[in-house]
């Protein structure tokens, strides 16, 4: 996967929150990936994926811009370090700009297409 892809991939994210496509979201991630937000339970199966994308922008989840930083690849595997800011504007409060970092691990499928198989992320903001 070339810097490149990864790039449409980081884009296409940016382009599901504004839109405020979840299922458009989901379809980013393998059927068994999983999605380990901070502060929420680990979530296995796009199902569960889909879920807790539409919880996020349900809570105020906005806008997202990623910053692709190092890209690897390994075979069918490649590794994804990098940037993020959150836009979130809770209902009835202030609105939240959080900046953090995030590793995501692409597979190449069979058909030549890739698909998230783990992704993470967490705030650079200290904790409290």
């Amino acid at each position: 996967m070339t810097v490149a892809e990864v790039n449409v991939v980081a884009q296409a994210f940016h382009d599901g929150v504004a839109n405020r496509d979840v299922a458009g979201l989901a379809s980013l991630y393998h059927e068994d990936g999983r999605f380990l937000p901070p502060n929420m339970e680990p979530c296995e199966g796009r199902a569960a994926i889909r879920a807790a994308m539409e919880g996020l922008l349900d809570m105020g989840v906005r806008s997202l811009d990623i910053e692709p930083i190092d890209v690897r690849e390994a075979g069918d595997v490649t590794i994804e370090y990098g940037r993020y800011t959150l836009g979130i504007e809770p209902e009835g409060a202030d609105a939240v700009r959080d900046v953090g970092k995030y590793v995501v691990v692409h597979e190449t499928q069979p058909d030549g297409s890739t698909k998230i198989v783990l992704d993470i992320f967490n705030s650079n903001a200290p904790a409290g």
